[in-house]
């Protein structure tokens, strides 16, 4: 009877520590994009870039022992010579395939001199299961340019995401 009730905690204990290193790997590494902005892109036109996401979830699978994942927060940077002040607005949505899409991140009225790197607004209601434990996550990223660029600029989103580990 002891060695029935011994491995019981120690299978319950096992299983919880999965679920909480997954749960911060799911939360410690971010979800990471890069597109590129095309010299010559029209300003003042609302356009669209899309680019598959990668993260630790992908290649570790932690996604699967984690619930209630949610977006904690998001920034945008550009090359070291650009200012993200090029862009008039920016919108982050995150999709499987195309489908499904949810708006996670966005800015608007973005300063001039704002730097090569922005923290965006993020949208914390909905939560992002079944997106994130699918593996095949795509990011499309709407902006609205204040200049045509001179030259071919390098956008990284980066999104940042809390969740809980499953302990049943």
């Amino acid at each position: 009877m002891k060695n029935i009730f011994l491995s019981a905690i120690v299978a319950t204990a096992t299983l919880a520590s999965c679920s909480t290193v997954s749960s911060i790997l799911q939360n410690t590494f971010p979800y990471n994009a890069t597109v590129l902005v095309t010299s010559g892109s029209p300003a003042n036109t609302t356009l669209s870039i899309i680019s598959a996401a990668q993260s630790i979830n992908q290649l570790t699978g932690a996604g699967a022992n984690v619930k209630d994942i949610r977006v904690s927060n998001a920034t945008l940077s550009v090359n070291s010579n650009t200012s993200v002040g090029l862009f008039k607005s920016v919108k982050v949505y995150l999709s499987n395939n195309g489908s499904n899409e949810v708006l996670v991140a966005s800015r608007e009225d973005i300063p001039d001199n704002v730097g090569s790197s922005l923290s965006l607004d993020v949208s914390t209601s909905a939560t992002l299961d079944r997106m994130m434990k699918s593996g095949s996550v795509q990011q499309r990223l709407v902006y609205v340019l204040k200049q045509s660029p001179t030259s071919d600029i390098s956008v990284k989103t980066s999104i940042g995401f809390s969740s809980l580990p499953i302990t049943n």
